[in-house]
């Protein structure tokens, strides 16, 4: 039996986990997402609680038509719906205002509450079908611990969850397609508003809805203000060690780099010198040949869609090799490098130097 009609086969049991309160981690071609039934506040609580989540960092609803859509969010303006035909199902996420009736802490914790909801549409075959035999909206962000590289594979699932019995069931779908989370899309007033970076660009959104969209990636850290979209507020996308963004010509950036393991090599012992995790493209890497044994190199790629789909999965793999320091080359910042940029200058706390 091929995998993909086991991983179907699997669809049923699961589904019947998410009815019965439990969660699942799911594929989704962006990351693997933490599925439970959005309207049970119980399973709600427990992604909080299973991903160690702050209470008002809100939660994404993927559905699996556009009925459900319109069912969630109350009047959204005709570009909206211009967004959802051209990019549903794809890496879209839309902020809605809610139906007057819907439970105030749908979309977030159920002990608080908000006006606006994110809902996407996911392209995955196999989230979509598990949303539809669910038979609900389901809220999955990211299906990691709080804080960490997100997972784009079910074996990053497993390193976060398989030990601790919090997750009920893991759906393998192989690698995720694009490697880093939606675009989220403000649309609850005039013209639309980039709250995050994704796969869909600003020029993919002004093409359609002929509006230039504004930008708003991050909320002052302030226990008052709570943001509209995941990924605005806290460290996201980090791995265990410290990391240095070095922002410039390839060349440069290679230079960069050699002169510290240099000076690594200079300031410690031997038998004492740190593992280094140096983390660039392809053009780089070409310039740094003959590293030493204590440097781990990875590489991103060639192109802003290889870097992507590489990023997290590469910062994972230096948290299991026990890197104490990471090097990384920076992305021209730009369409798909904005959304790359936005995660890698997250994972480095806003550490970047230009060479």
């Amino acid at each position: 039996m091929s995998p993909l009609i086991e991983l179907y086969n699997d669809i049923k049991k699961a589904a019947q986990i998410i009815n019965t309160g439990g969660l699942v981690a799911m594929p989704t071609e962006t990351v693997y997402g933490l599925a439970a039934d959005a309207f049970n506040k119980d399973a709600v609580a427990r992604i909080y609680s299973a991903k160690g989540r702050p209470g008002d960092n809100p939660l994404i609803l993927h559905i699996a038509n556009i009925d459900q859509f319109l069912e969630l969010s109350d009047s959204p303006p005709p570009y909206a719906m211009a967004l959802a035909k051209a990019y549903w199902p794809g890496p879209l996420t839309l902020i809605v205002k809610k139906k007057p009736h819907l439970p105030g802490w749908l979309g977030g914790h159920p002990q608080r509450t908000a006006e606006t909801v994110g809902i996407r549409m996911p392209a995955h075959p196999a989230a979509k079908a598990l949303i539809e035999a669910a038979g609900c909206p389901l809220c999955a962000p990211s299906a990691n611990k709080a804080g960490k590289p997100s997972p784009t594979t079910a074996a990053h699932v497993a390193e976060d969850f398989a030990q601790t019995g919090e997750v009920e069931m893991i759906l393998d779908g192989k690698s995720s397609e694009i490697g880093v989370e939606s675009t989220v899309v403000d649309v609850t007033g005039a013209q639309p508003v980039i709250l995050r970076p994704g796969a869909i660009t600003e020029a993919m959104i002004r093409e359609v809805t002929a509006k230039i969209a504004t930008t708003n990636f991050k909320v002052d850290d302030d226990e008052t203000n709570a943001p509209r979209a995941p990924g605005m507020k806290y460290r996201h996308y980090a791995p265990k060690a410290p990391m240095t963004i070095f922002r410039g010509e390839p060349g440069n950036v290679a230079a960069q780099i050699l002169d510290l393991l240099s000076s690594t090599v200079k300031t410690k012992p031997e038998n004492s010198h740190p593992t280094i995790g140096v983390l660039v493209t392809d053009s780089a890497k070409e310039l740094l040949p003959s590293l030493p044994p204590n440097v781990k190199l990875l590489s991103l790629g060639s192109t802003n869609k290889s870097v992507a789909k590489n990023l997290f999965a590469h910062l994972r793999q230096f948290d299991n090799l026990g890197v104490s320091v990471i090097y990384a080359e920076a992305v021209p910042n730009t369409d798909l490098g904005t959304a790359i940029m936005d995660r890698m200058q997250k994972a480095a706390e806003g550490n970047i130097i230009d060479v």
